[in-house]
């Protein structure tokens, strides 16, 4: 999703696009990869020395939470990591628990479940992350 979608998208929604958001979106516009949002606070000092932490944290949270960054928990532990989603669609990820690295899953498990698993749930949405060692990990370690 391109930063000009994100802030029409915002904007849609009834948020403001206030400068620290516009500073935060367009840090990870510029990303190529994932960032954890203590890397995104040290390159955000750089050119604006009083932003503050909880604001990082806070915007991320609500632009994952709205689905338009793609978070993932890198270690399994808490250690979230963000990036604008790859895929417009749906998706899930495959991350490699030596390096962190991870790719997009264009399956999802919820469309596998019944209406009688699901009971009287309406409005589902889920999250699934699956933890392996990548290619690259494996040949470090042969």
């Amino acid at each position: 999703m391109e930063k000009s979608q994100l802030e029409n998208e915002l904007t849609r929604r009834g948020l403001k696009l206030t400068k620290p958001r516009q500073a935060i979106l367009n840090a990870l516009a510029s990303e190529t990869g994932w960032i954890t949002a203590s890397d995104l606070y040290d390159r955000l000092l750089i050119d604006h020395p009083r932003m503050d932490f909880s604001t990082v944290c806070r915007n991320l949270d609500t632009l994952s939470g709205l689905g338009l960054l793609c978070r993932v928990d890198r270690d399994n532990k808490g250690a979230f990591a963000y990036c604008l989603p790859e895929m417009h669609a749906h998706h899930h990820h495959l991350i490699c628990r030596i390096c962190g690295k991870v790719n997009p899953l264009d399956f999802c498990p919820l469309q596998q479940l019944s209406n009688s698993q699901t009971g009287e749930f309406k409005d589902l949405e889920c999250r699934f992350e699956v933890y392996g060692i990548c290619k690259d990990c494996q040949a470090k370690n042969e």
